[in-house]
């Protein structure tokens, strides 16, 4: 049966822009994103491990050695299973630094560039005969569908659309870590139509072909050989290395890591594909029994390989032939496409770029694109040469195998990177060049010079020196490792890539304090604007301000480039570009590092298990109480650069975590610097009550600290303990206790010389009586005013004595603000000395208070009367008042001449006076205090009142407002205590 040009031609070219249509839409975003996005996608991408080999060659294998050809579906699928302990860390790894391919990973595990350009090279050589698996496959089935056709001409066209393709939708962004979510829809597509290709092809062979059930019990039981050829046992070392090679293929070979790693989503879509994939492989090898079975049953056995075309020809079914055409093509373009934009990433990163420098007049990002373009091209190119001169000569099954086995030799190298972080690079480079030099010796080599077909012989020779090649490969590794241990880098990476090991910031300090000295150490290797791009994505990515860089910064800023540039560059290029910013700093324990090293374990607990986890989460439980404690702490190095900050010590100073962490002490913002480095500094492990002003408010602190000498860090712990709360409940404390012992000294006196002066008073009067002299008469006179001046002291003592009981608001009525001020002011101007102040009064008519008339009017007077003593004549003195719902503030200003601050503490004291002796008895203000502490007031002294010309004084009092029920507010909505 014969088809013609035309119509494959259409079929084909329309499968394939069909492929593009999609690609194209996704890209666009016309396509809903709860299709494209979701994880199932990805995992149908991961089917293009099915290539051609798995859709045409299975076959050949199967006919030949039978149920041997499940163990290239038990292989992947046992690799996605063990996900958990194998993919994910992987995906972890080059997710945190940016790998895009496997020799991007054994370049920053191995810290060499070497090491990635001979990974690349081995790459690239053990998968041309992979990708010429596919062409040749197309090639091949052209011609049975059509007699006419060149097959070479075939695998030509066929190339020149894959290429097409690849740069259409494989290289449309210079970071080689952008995401092609429409190449990875149509390979997801590609993979669906095959996995349905070969499922209506076998339900049609079993239920048309064979009969059902009843009718394939028939035929074997006709034809036992038909089940006795798929039940021959395999050789035990046979199906051990397949298994072995199949189950690092599935996420070695480039298009699997490219789509496993590189294009993945979240990474819940390798948790599904733990089970969707060996679903997916499950539903592939059932359909291999029935189509054999139907084949063997109508001689379509000529070319195993090839059974699937044989029997839709043999059986003249046009809809067979072309559904396997179309699933055969799918099952080639798809590996040949991811393979190609795998590769071509690989050269640029690890061949190409380390050998050409950008030209100084053009377009990085341009440039890099185009370049990773012609790579794509040249590889395509290759492909299709060693198709034509080679692979041709060999059968899909034997160039499979041969790639396998090769590919299998990374293996070793991978579980290393993940499980054993003392493997070296020179191990790493003794081992896979003896086994790959095996490899090539015991395999490649002879199928080269021979260039037939592999007998059961020779087969079994491949396979014993595939077992050998693993184990020389395996063991060079490790006894290398031993004798030639890797260097601090190696260690550092190691730590960085082993499971359950938060990878650990190198110990090197930054030479770059500010985004230009980032700018001008790229610009010569990637030009001034594409460095300057680059500088501030990074900048932007961690929400840095422009401007001076923190230590603390500048390693996160040069951590985020290294990651964006490994990207762009690869992993040896990036730090190759940064290491010049670094300077040596390998002694000592870094604040910067262990703060980077805190970030990175609060989003790595989930990784952590066993011993590390329950090490976390002791941690994380110190780390919150020292959090958590209701003083301040600080740790420091033996530089004095802060690790640690608490939330108490954030309280206090207003400076964050962040903007603490890295800094030496010297760099805090004034008071915290000078206090903290002072105490850190000396030998004293305790300080009380050091004061300092903050916001213009006196603050006590008590320093206490701690050295850690048998530590790592060998630095300091400061505790820092607010005690100004205490020290003032203290200082009122006592200051009542003063007051309260003063009444009861002051009741005492006022009895005893109450009646003495009583007495000299009567006396002195009686002296008119008994005499007519002048000079006794005035003596009496003056004896008599004394007298008065006593008993006003003694009144004022019994007054204070008094005003110290708190009676309770039961008494006080409900009074005019404004009308009590008013009649303060004019008893103070009665005085005959009288006052030469101007007294204003600004008070508001509508505040009431609650209080007594007899007493508040002794509080205005006495204050009033300061006021006046310390203002100039024709000073002015003010009287305000402001209101709120539960309070009335009052300010009485003058324009005196202030207050001394030492004085400002003790104004409230029992007999302190600032007054001229003679003019003042110092129980003036006391008795205010009591006065308004009885009204459940506060009183504040602030001076200077005008702080520009240093003069004056204000006295503020806050009592309880008359509300619209006539109640009085509750003390403790106001509290009790004095301010000032």
């Amino acid at each position: 049966m014969n088809f013609d040009l035309s119509l494959l031609a259409l079929l084909g070219c329309g499968y394939l822009l069909a492929l593009f249509g999609a690609a194209w839409l996704t890209d666009k975003g016309l396509l809903p994103e709860r299709i494209t996005r979701h994880p199932l996608v990805h995992v149908l991408a991961l089917g293009v491990f099915t290539s051609a080999w798995s859709f045409y060659g299975i076959f050949g294998v199967a006919y030949h050695s039978g149920y041997v050809y499940l163990i290239s579906y038990m292989g992947a699928s046992i690799s996605f299973l063990l996900a958990p302990l194998v993919l994910i860390p992987l995906l972890r790894i080059t997710r945190r630094h940016q790998l895009s391919s496997l020799p991007d990973l054994f370049a920053f595990r191995f810290r060499s560039g070497g090491v990635g350009t001979l990974t690349t090279l081995l790459m690239l050589f053990i998968s041309l005969p992979l990708i010429s698996i596919q062409i040749q496959a197309l090639a091949d089935s052209l011609p049975m569908l059509n007699d006419r056709i060149s097959s070479n001409r075939a695998a030509a066209g066929f190339c020149i659309i894959l290429t097409l393709f690849t740069l259409l939708f494989g290289a449309r962004h210079a970071s080689l870590r952008s995401s092609h979510r429409g190449l990875v829809f149509a390979i997801a597509l590609e993979s669906l139509f095959k996995l349905i290709a070969l499922l209506l092809i076998a339900a049609y062979a079993f239920w048309a072909l064979l009969g059902g059930v009843d009718g394939l019990g028939d035929w074997l039981q006709r034809n036992p050989e038909a089940l006795q050829r798929l039940q021959q046992p395999p050789d035990t070392s046979h199906w051990q290395i397949l298994l072995l090679a199949f189950f690092a293929c599935a996420f070695v070979m480039p298009h699997m890591f490219h789509i496993a790693f590189t294009e993945n989503l979240p990474t819940e879509s390798l948790y599904r594909a733990s089970w969707g994939i060996p679903l997916f492989l499950l539903l592939l090898a059932i359909t291999v029994p029935p189509i054999l079975w139907a084949g063997m049953k109508h001689d379509a056995i000529t070319n195993p390989e090839y059974l699937l075309l044989q029997l839709g020809q043999n059986l003249q079914l046009p809809w067979f032939s072309l559904l396997t055409f179309i699933g055969g093509l799918s099952a080639a373009s798809g590996i040949i496409i991811v393979a190609t934009v795998a590769l071509a990433s690989m050269l640029q990163n690890h061949v190409v770029l380390p050998l050409v420098r950008v030209p100084d007049n053009v377009r990085f990002y341009a440039w890099l694109l185009w370049l990773r373009r012609l790579i794509i091209m040249a590889v395509m190119l290759g492909s299709y040469l060693f198709f034509r001169h080679i692979g041709q000569q060999f059968s899909l099954n034997q160039l499979g195998l041969l790639a396998f086995i090769a590919f299998l030799q990374f293996l070793p190298g991978i579980l290393a990177t993940l499980y054993w972080p003392n493997a070296s690079r020179t191990g790493f480079l003794l081992g896979l060049t003896g086994g790959i030099g095996l490899w090539a010796l015991g395999m490649l080599l002879p199928m080269m010079l021979d260039g037939a077909p592999l007998d059961a012989g020779a087969l079994s020779q491949w396979y014993k020196v595939a077992l050998l090649s693993v184990l020389l490969n395996t063991a060079l590794l490790v006894l290398g490792s031993l004798l030639f241990p890797g260097h601090e880098g190696e260690r550092q990476a190691a730590e960085a890539c082993a499971l359950n090991v938060v990878p650990r910031p190198l110990g090197l300090g930054l030479a770059a304090a500010s985004e230009a000295e980032f700018v001008a150490r790229l610009t010569p290797r990637l030009g001034e604007q594409p460095a300057q791009r680059e500088v501030q994505r990074a900048m932007f990515t961690l929400q840095l301000s422009p401007g001076q860089l923190r230590p603390l910064d500048s390693l996160r800023l040069r951590t985020q480039l290294e990651q964006n540039l490994s990207a762009l560059l690869g992993p040896v290029e990036a730090t190759a570009l940064l290491q010049p910013l670094e300077t040596d700093r390998s002694a000592g324990f870094k604040a910067r590092e262990v703060h980077l090293l805190e970030q990175q374990l609060e989003t790595y607990d989930q990784r952590l298990s066993g011993l590390a986890a329950e090490l976390d989460q002791l941690r994380r439980y110190h780390r919150a109480t020292l959090q958590r404690l209701p003083i301040g702490v600080c740790t420091l190095d033996a530089d004095h650069r802060i690790l640690f900050w608490n939330a108490e010590l954030e309280q206090y100073t207003g400076l964050s975590a962040e903007q603490a962490l890295g800094n030496p002490l010297a760099h805090l913002p004034l008071p915290w610097s000078r206090l903290l480095k002072e105490f850190a500094d000396n030998d004293t492990l305790h300080q009380e009550a050091q004061m300092i002003e903050l916001h213009g408010e006196h603050r006590w602190f008590s320093l206490h600290k701690a050295r850690l000498d048998d530590t790592p860090a060998q630095g300091k712990v400061l505790l820092i303990e607010e005690e100004t709360e205490h020290l003032m409940m203290a200082r009122k404390l006592a200051h009542s206790e003063r007051l309260a012992s003063i009444g009861r000294f002051a009741a005492g006196v006022a009895h005893e010389i109450g009646n003495p002066v009583t007495g000299i008073a009567c006396l002195a009067q009686n002296l008119k009586l008994e005499t007519d002299l002048p000079e006794v008469l005035e003596t009496g006179d003056q004896i008599v005013d004394q007298t008065r001046r006593i008993n006003r002291i003694v009144q004022s003592l019994v007054r204070f004595a008094h005003t110290g009981r708190q009676e309770g608001p039961e008494h006080f009525e409900s009074l005019d603000l404004r009308h009590c001020i008013d009649e303060a002011i004019h008893l103070v101007t009665l005085d005959s000395h009288s006052r030469q102040q101007h007294f204003v009064n600004q008070v508001d008519p509508s505040l009431q208070i609650r209080g007594d008339l007899q007493l508040l009017l002794q509080v205005f007077v006495n204050l009033l009367n300061n006021a006046s003593d310390a203002s100039p004549p024709q000073g002015l003195i003010e009287i305000e008042a402001q209101g709120s719902e539960t309070s009335i503030c009052i300010r009485i200003t003058d324009e005196g001449t202030g207050i001394a601050p030492e004085h400002l503490t003790r104004l409230f004291e029992p007999f302190f006076t600032t007054k001229e002796p003679g003019r003042g008895t110092g129980l003036g203000l006391p008795l205010v205090y009591n006065i308004i502490v009885q009204h459940y007031g506060n009183i504040e002294i602030l001076s200077p009142a005008n702080k520009n010309q240093n003069k004056g004084t204000q006295v503020v009092i806050t009592l309880p407002r008359l509300n619209e029920e006539n109640t009085l507010a509750s003390p403790a909505a106001h509290g009790e205590g004095l301010s000032g």
